[in-house]
Order: structure tokens, then C-alpha cells, then sequence
């Protein structure tokens, strides 16, 4: 990147934003246009909640009054994570070395994490405005007059070629968050994203407590920092009897049954087994739909093994697209040129 002068950079990103979008520097001294999004309780953001504060803003049991989302789908360069625009998101990178490359960006910086996907999405459905983004090649499946600049293609099986990545916020207002240029860019299509602090084993439901993924807790496969839930909400060790699981039939139950691969098309056609009561932190983190709530997004699953989450779906999913898109049918280990990720940020010395 070029030379650059932070502050002038900075005072003019929060200036035209309004202060919707700010700059952040980390610890190679280069920037990051990030998102902030302040804290809200589960009542603000789905109906039902509680007044509890929403995990994502909880770290060690200490509230903290913001996290800052990527602007765009992230590039690497150095080895560091970098939301920067007009670049052809990051692909090929597998979970682990995703995670590395937002955590070689210093204190704080992080793999976007389950609880903070949630909170967007919770807002996008509030909000009333679903975007859309690259899901058809290029284009949107539904507005096809709608194209980002492409930075990658593909054979399209009949001797030409067609775009699979776009260029990362080059598409209209409707494929950022809000339907804003101020927004989030590409957070429905153009690459699945990578999230941390969730993953399943053999169906079995594993989160992080609160959001630790900001402190760059381990998140390998024999960390002590997964925990399993019970249907009364409460987390215990993985493996204890009774722990909710994903069935292949779309169920959240108390045992996987069947095991294997499969997918439903729309992520609101997860229900929960018969005697099975879902608990509020599954709807707090976006892992059961939320009755009332028009979902857009498809929901694939398989309860062999470790499986990491991915989100939003990418170039090529149409109308298996959006918000609430999940797919928890990879190893750690998969790369694939349509996954990549947002990386986020929290100051975790500033509390309230």
C-alpha cells in the first residue's frame, strides 16, 4: 500500500460516513475500514428476547460497548487480514489459517465470530431490508442487472468462461447490509465467510462463552473453550449427556440419529424434536430461526465428525443465498476458491 496519512484518512472516512464506517490501524501500522456496531440487549434485536446483553459484546463477563466489522471481504497480504476495497477477497484459505491471519494482526483483531454475524443479521431482518449480492456468477440470481467488477472466472463447462468472485464492494448499495454504501459490503454472496467461536461434532452444538473468539482463544479441535448446550441453555463440556445437537433431518435434538450430508433450502426449516425446548442463546446466536422471521438463506449439514462453520453463501449458491445462509458441512481443513472471510476488531480495554 502506498504511504498514507492515518489521520487524514480516518477523519474523512468517519466524515463522509457520518460515522458509520471508520478506519483502524493494526500492529504493521496499516488500515482496515471497518464497521462499528454498538451493543444491543437479545429484546432489540429478535422478538422474544430478553434483556440480557448479546454475547457478542461480552468477553470474560465484561461488557464492552462495540465490536467493528470488516467493510469488506477480506485480502491478505503479509500474512495480515485486510478490509480493504476493489480487492479480490482472499480464497483458498482454510479455517485455521483465516483465524492466523486476523490474529497476526494484534490484540484484539479476530476471525469474525458466530455471536457477531448474528447481531447483523438480527438487525438486517429488524431492518426490513434483506440485501442481496454475487450469488449467480457475478450477478444477483434475483436482479441479474446487478453485477460487481470480476476479479476471478471460472470454465462455464461449454468452451467460455464466467466471473465467480467480484471485487470486494463493487457491486450496487443493495449488496451491502443496510443498502447503504456505508454498510457492509458482500455479506450475502461473492465468497462463503469462515466464522469462529461455533462448531458441531458428530451433530453436537459447540459455542464459545460470550465472545472469546476476541481474545484469540484456541480454537483447536482439543481446546477446552468449546462448550456444549443443554436445552435449559446451560453449557457444559462437550460429550455430556443430553447436549443439543443438528439431526439430518433438521431437527435440534438431544441425539444426532442418522449420520451423513445434507441440506434443506431454507434455514427456517429447522424445527426442534419432539420434547425438545430450543433455548434462547441458539436464537440469540442465528443457529434456530426465530418464528415471524422470513428467512433467506439455505441451511447444509453434516454430523460426521468436526465440522466449521461457513456464512452467506457465495457466487454461485442462488437461491440458497442470504443472511442466514449456514453451512456446517466442512472440515477445518477445506479451501475453496469461493470461501473466504471478514476478519473484526474489539477494544478489549475499553469497557463501560
Amino acid at each position: 500500500m502506498k504511504t498514507y496519512d492515518f489521520d487524514s484518512l480516518k477523519f474523512a472516512t468517519e466524515g463522509l460516513s457520518g460515522g458509520a464506517c471508520t478506519v483502524i490501524q493494526d500492529n504493521a501500522a496499516l488500515p482496515s475500514f471497518m464497521v462499528p456496531v454498538n451493543q444491543r440487549t437479545n429484546a432489540q434485536l429478535f422478538e422474544g428476547g430478553s434483556q440480557k446483553t448479546h454475547s457478542a459484546f461480552m468477553v470474560d463477563d465484561v461488557e464492552y460497548k462495540r465490536f467493528f466489522m470488516s467493510k469488506f471481504v477480506n485480502c491478505v497480504i503479509n500474512g495480515r487480514a485486510y478490509s480493504w476495497p476493489l480487492m479480490d477477497p482472499k480464497a483458498v484459505i482454510n479455517y485455521d489459517d483465516s483465524m492466523a491471519a486476523c490474529n497476526a494482526k494484534g490484540n484484539g483483531w479476530h476471525l469474525m465470530s458466530i455471536p457477531e454475524r448474528a447481531v447483523i443479521d438480527h438487525l438486517i431482518y429488524k431492518s426490513g431490508f434483506v440485501p442481496r449480492g454475487n450469488t449467480q456468477y457475478g450477478h444477483s440470481h434475483t436482479h441479474t442487472y446487478e453485477a460487481g467488477e470480476q476479479t476471478a472466472d471460472e470454465s462455464d463447462g461449454s468452451g467460455g468462461r464466467r466471473t465467480t468472485r467480484t471485487a470486494a464492494g463493487s457491486g450496487p448499495a443493495t449488496w451491502f447490509h443496510d443498502g447503504t454504501r456505508n454498510g457492509i459490503a458482500d455479506w450475502v454472496g461473492n465468497v462463503w465467510k469462515w466464522a469462529s467461536g461455533m462448531r458441531i461434532v458428530n451433530g453436537e452444538i459447540q459455542i464459545f462463552v460470550g465472545n472469546l473468539a476476541a481474545r484469540q482463544v484456541s480454537a483447536a479441535p482439543e481446546s477446552t473453550y468449546w462448550k456444549a448446550i443443554l436445552p435449559t441453555g446451560a453449557l457444559v463440556n462437550p460429550g455430556t449427556a443430553g447436549t443439543l445437537k443438528y439431526t439430518k433431518d433438521f431437527k435440534i435434538a438431544t441425539a444426532t440419529g442418522e449420520a451423513g450430508s445434507t441440506y434443506t433450502a431454507n434455514f427456517g426449516n429447522i424445527t426442534a424434536a419432539s420434547g425438545v425446548t430450543i433455548p434462547e442463546i441458539l436464537y440469540e446466536l442465528h443457529l434456530a430461526p426465530k418464528a415471524g422471521v422470513t428467512h433467506q438463506g439455505a441451511f447444509w449439514i453434516n454430523n460426521e465428525g468436526e465440522r466449521l462453520p461457513v456464512v452467506g453463501a457465495s457466487y454461485h449458491n442462488t437461491s440458497g443465498s442470504g443472511p442466514s445462509a449456514l453451512s456446517l458441512n466442512y472440515p477445518r481443513s477445506l479451501v475453496n476458491t469461493s470461501i473466504g472471510f471478514f476478519s473484526a476488531f474489539m477494544e478489549l480495554e475499553s469497557v463501560i
